[in-house]
């Protein structure tokens, strides 16, 4: 790998240990809670053993913890207990305070954390998006897991970010149908699980809640203002980017700084 190229990795099924991939095929429906945290009641799905080492998955804008339907369970067959959190103004988690920096809903964040029992030194914090927007800022609010990984957190100007506000996948539907039909439409490849876990979602959040989070948080940084907090230092943390001609979020050009910050090998 030349420096400041990011890693390619790739996998098929054969390549899982075989729970893992047993679950990815047939994955089991993750167990719903409710858990109260600084005004907010916070919806969760869970798989997994409570013995096992917590793992937290926090999902991006439109989004819900069902969107980890598959995910959830495969990584709990690798001897994690895995939680799904619906952020605030998202899925079950209805109420929406009005805040809308990665710092506010950071802190907001660490009070579920600390009330559903995750603060341990063997938390991993694995957010998409906006979620891993927000999880690069949890050391800020007093968070520092095992490690954090970052999916495809946006690198994108403002005017960028507001395009997003008008994409069929972003929008607000007021019927499942309907969603299902776009969701279906813009993403022809998709399972229909995956389907319905979008529909789903783009009928539950907040629309004043996504626009405050896209359009008045500035330009996004793919996470790394939080990271360069002395907080976050010597918290392992890596960034798995999608490719930005299919739809990924960070420009190739970006990816160096990014990998400078983090350390050679952390960026896929």
């Amino acid at each position: 790998m030349t420096a400041g190229a990011s890693a390619r990795l790739t996998a098929t099924a054969a390549d899982l240990p075989e729970a893992v991939a047993a679950a990815l095929v047939n994955p089991i429906p993750g167990t719903p809670a409710a858990v109260p945290a600084g005004g907010i009641s916070w919806g969760t799905l869970s798989w997994g053993n409570p013995s096992d080492p917590p793992l937290l998955l926090v999902h991006g804008v439109t989004s819900n913890a069902a969107i980890w339907w598959r995910v959830g369970p495969a990584l709990a067959a690798a001897d994690r207990r895995v939680i799904a959190v619906d952020m605030p103004g998202h899925g079950a988690a209805t109420a929406w305070l009005g805040r809308h920096r990665f710092t506010d809903t950071a802190a907001e964040l660490a009070g579920f954390i600390r009330a559903a029992g995750l603060d341990r030194p063997d938390l991993v914090v694995v957010g998409h998006s906006w979620g891993a927007m927000v999880s690069a800022h949890l050391p800020i609010a007093g968070i520092r897991p095992a490690s954090i990984v970052l999916i495809d957190p946006p690198c994108l100007s403002v005017d960028q970010l507001e395009a997003l506000t008008h994409d069929s996948t972003e929008r607000e539907y007021s019927t499942p149908d309907e969603a299902r039909s776009a969701v279906r439409s813009a993403n022809p490849a998709w399972s229909e699980g995956d389907v319905e876990a979008k529909a789903r979602a783009l009928v539950e959040f907040d629309a004043a809640c996504v626009l405050a989070v896209l359009l008045r948080n500035g330009p996004w940084d793919a996470g790394m203002a939080g990271l360069r907090d002395p907080s976050a230092w010597g918290i392992p943390t890596w960034l798995i980017r999608g490719e930005w001609a299919t739809g990924g979020f960070i420009p190739g050009a970006q990816v160096p700084a990014i990998e400078e910050q983090l350390g050679p090998g952390h960026v896929i």
